[in-house]
């Protein structure tokens, strides 16, 4: 089904023993939890995906553990003379895990979960362990790089080091940390290769949601998304229009053709594009038990319109060069305007410069496009005549200078 799709890279939530369902609470950081199977199974996994040309990134969540992780029960058990009581913050003696979820606990945890201890990751002892676990998955299983859960909570000096160690085993793993604001700080070239890049979804929001800002607002918003980092990085960002901690991009568009034009702009942007799974499919949810449904599998519908519109976008985007290493220029932004026009542009080796120009309609009516952008190869289109373009349209040209 992935081969089908087009995906070439899959980034798996965590899979490691834990206490509750999402499994960001911890208790076993070198086991597969029985729910998924075991680590002879995940070896097969990831030896299944590379025979297929498929890389796998895993998810690190080494903030904070789960209430019964080992060192913490140590805490819980032996109090003060407990020997790991430095591994966690602003423990308070003796140290009890409420069973009231309104109780606020007596230790530092994430976002106020009292089933989820705090790390001191300052911590040397600690710094080793999520260091040793780093290496073990690249190393024994040849997993291709690592989702850093809450990184911007983690001190530099632990994530310098888990980059330095990480590389080592394996030079060409990625770390995509989980940043949800502005994150220059972090791609200095020492810490991550890349974040998951919220703001991009969050101003396809406004302009392909309902917020309807028009394309010059949305330029605006973009350029500056694509001005603040370094060319190298703009390229390696994990561009998403939704995740597991967000709504479905589906239930912000008021059609299901502003999400296709949406689509169209993550995998014509510079970046990675990142599905979560079942957008392909449709999914919709905007509480968190809705957008965390499990995936249809019984109703799959591979010749769905949806289905075969990432399918095809995914197989246009791996064909041309131009779409994942060409720069990028705005074509037409207007003021007032909800039409969208951009080229993705490369120089050949013989001097040649090879575009393609992409435009988006959002206009609820038929638009007429300049006619001095329209020559050449038409890649793609719907909705494209004699220089029109209709409502919710898009069309994707090839020029060469």
């Amino acid at each position: 089904y992935l081969k089908k799709l087009g995906v070439n890279a899959i980034y798996i939530n965590p899979i490691f023993a834990a206490g509750e369902y999402h499994k960001y609470d911890l208790l076993d950081y070198f086991h597969i939890d029985p729910c998924f199977g075991t680590n002879e199974d995940f070896k097969e996994l990831v030896d299944t995906f590379h025979a297929n040309g498929i890389r796998v990134i895993i998810d690190g969540v080494f903030n904070h553990c789960g209430w019964h992780f080992p060192a913490f029960e140590d805490v819980v058990q032996k109090g003060e003379v407990s020997d790991k009581k430095d591994w966690f913050y602003g423990l308070q003696f003796p140290v009890i895990r409420p069973e009231d979820p309104e109780e606020y606990p007596n230790y530092e945890c994430f976002g106020y979960e009292r089933m989820m201890p705090k790390f001191d990751t300052a911590n040397p002892e600690v710094a080793d362990f999520i260091c040793k676990v780093g290496r073990y998955w690249v190393e024994e299983f040849h997993t291709d790089g690592w989702r850093l859960d809450v990184a911007s909570e983690i001190n530099d000096a632990l994530w310098r080091r888990f980059y330095r160690e990480v590389k080592e085993v394996n030079p060409e793993a990625i770390l995509i940390g989980e940043v949800w604001e502005t994150a220059n700080h972090w791609l200095d070239g020492t810490i991550f290769d890349s974040t998951m890049n919220y703001d991009f979804r969050k101003h396809c929001k406004r302009f392909f949601g309902e917020e309807s800002i028009s394309s010059a607002a949305f330029d605006s918003r973009v350029t500056n998304m694509r001005m603040r980092y370094r060319e190298q990085t703009v390229f390696a960002q994990l561009n998403l229009l939704d995740s597991h901690d967000v709504s479905r991009f589906r239930s912000l568009c008021r059609d299901e053709e502003s999400f296709r034009l949406a689509v169209i702009f993550q995998m014509t942007f510079p970046g990675m594009p990142s599905v979560f799974y079942g957008d392909e499919a449709g999914l919709t949810g905007i509480l968190e038990e809705e957008y965390r449904q499990p995936m249809p599998w019984d109703t799959l519908d591979e010749s769905s319109p949806l289905f075969l519109l990432y399918q095809k976008a995914i197989a246009l985007r791996k064909r041309e060069r131009t779409l994942r290493r060409g720069e990028y220029r705005t074509l037409l932004a207007e003021p007032g305007s909800r039409v969208y026009g951009y080229e993705r542009y490369l120089e050949e080796e013989d001097g040649s410069i090879e575009s393609i120009r992409i435009f988006l309609n959002m206009e609820e009516e038929i638009v007429t496009l300049p006619e001095e952008l329209l020559g050449g190869e038409i890649l793609w289109q719907e909705g494209l005549k004699e220089g029109q373009l209709a409502a919710k349209g898009f069309a994707l040209i090839r020029a060469r200078d």
